[in-house]
């Protein structure tokens, strides 16, 4: 507000009431008691700047009685007005009148209009500006449709059709996974109704029910990689702990925490680790491999063994030499085959036939005595 010059200021008001806001025009119309106020030298509405309304001033301190309300007192008593009945004295309407509502409402309307006739003073005085007219008839269509700028960007409703609606370009999951096999026959790995994707060479269902696509690529040798991390860092945890066990290292000795079986914080190592892991895999399978093929020996050294074996002996030819000291060959046993390594044919516990010479409800047993148990003793009765 502007200061007379020769104006007592109240020390008690305090700043944000009496200063007048930078943005409130300056030629605002002065309020009545405003103008009373300076013609007698003295302003005390200090708050007319924070009314939306300056010129209307309510005063709340005064009780007010609703015109609908007839009470008659006798000094400071109320007086009994005779004929109350029983409704009238519990009527939850009794004092309200229908004319208070309707001034009120009067007022709102030609609030609303004074606010109305401002934009339109203030859309007519841009336009005789320099601005650009685009914007000023923008703004009257906003006047007349009762709408603010605020209320156009503010996207608080949503339109209910967006979310029915779908891009013509955009196609469905499902048509990119129908395949064909072999047979020509179209095959569907995507299930629309429950939306699981049926080809586990993709992925996996978990516990849940969802289905999880397996990664690949960079993805994949990632995951690996962190698995390797890990499991090098909980073998290093292990071996430290049995250290400091063995050592019994006071608390303040305790060493820090090692870094390099971190992925995050040594990759190019762990990649390394990872490379020589693959290495070392390698090295074993192929030792493995080795000892088995010294031990049975391989295919192609089993087809050129079976080149330089002899024939067998025919079944007449057998028989005319079984009464013969023996066979000659030491590699074939006594039918004319090539004899194995492991030990065949042998018979223990009582028994006449070898375990495996009778078969029974999916077990196997000796047909002597037709027990099925390979350690029990032969119970046939012997003449």
């Amino acid at each position: 507000m502007s200061k007379a010059p020769n104006k007592e200021i109240n020390p008690y008001i305090p700043k944000y009431i009496t200063s007048k806001p930078w943005y409130q025009d300056a030629q605002q119309t002065k309020t009545k008691h405003e103008e009373e106020g300076d013609n007698n030298g003295q302003s005390d509405d200090y708050l007319s700047h924070h009314r939306k309304q300056p010129k209307e001033i309510v005063d709340y301190s005064q009780a007010k009685i609703g015109s609908g309300i007839q009470d008659n007192f006798e000094g400071s008593i109320r007086k009994d007005v005779t004929g109350d009945n029983y409704d009238m004295k519990r009527d939850r309407w009794y004092g309200y009148s229908s004319e208070e509502w309707l001034d009120q409402i009067k007022k709102w309307e030609e609030s609303h209009q004074q606010q109305q006739k401002t934009k339109r003073r203030k859309v007519d005085k841009n336009k005789n500006g320099d601005e650009d007219s685009d914007d000023t008839d923008y703004e009257l269509e906003l006047i007349e449709l009762g709408l603010e700028k605020k209320d156009i960007f503010s996207n608080i409703k949503e339109d209910p059709m967006e979310k029915m609606l779908r891009d013509r370009q955009d196609i469905p999951s499902y048509i990119y996974n129908i395949t064909s096999n072999e047979n020509n026959k179209i095959r569907l790995e995507y299930d629309p109704k429950s939306r699981i994707t049926k080809d586990p060479s993709k992925g996996f269902l978990n516990d849940q029910n969802q289905f999880i696509k397996r990664r690949e690529g960079d993805a994949k040798d990632l995951t690996n990689l962190q698995k390797l991390a890990w499991e090098l860092d909980q073998q290093d945890k292990k071996k430290s702990l049995a250290i400091l066990k063995e050592q019994e290292i006071e608390a303040e000795n305790i060493p820090e925490t090692d870094l390099k079986y971190s992925l995050e914080a040594s990759p190019t190592l762990m990649m390394l680790k990872a490379k020589q892991a693959k290495e070392e895999q390698l090295r074993r399978s192929a030792l493995k491999r080795q000892e088995l093929l010294n031990k049975y020996g391989s295919a192609s050294s089993a087809s050129k063994d079976s080149t330089d074996i002899t024939p067998p002996i025919h079944a007449q030819q057998y028989q005319s030499d079984q009464n013969s000291e023996s066979i000659s060959d030491p590699t074939l046993d006594k039918n004319g085959l090539r004899k194995s390594r492991y030990v065949e044919d042998q018979i223990g516990l009582d028994h006449t036939t070898i375990y495996g010479s009778f078969y029974k409800n999916g077990k196997w047993g000796y047909s002597c005595c037709k027990q099925l148990a390979k350690n029990s003793y032969c119970t046939n009765s012997k003449p």
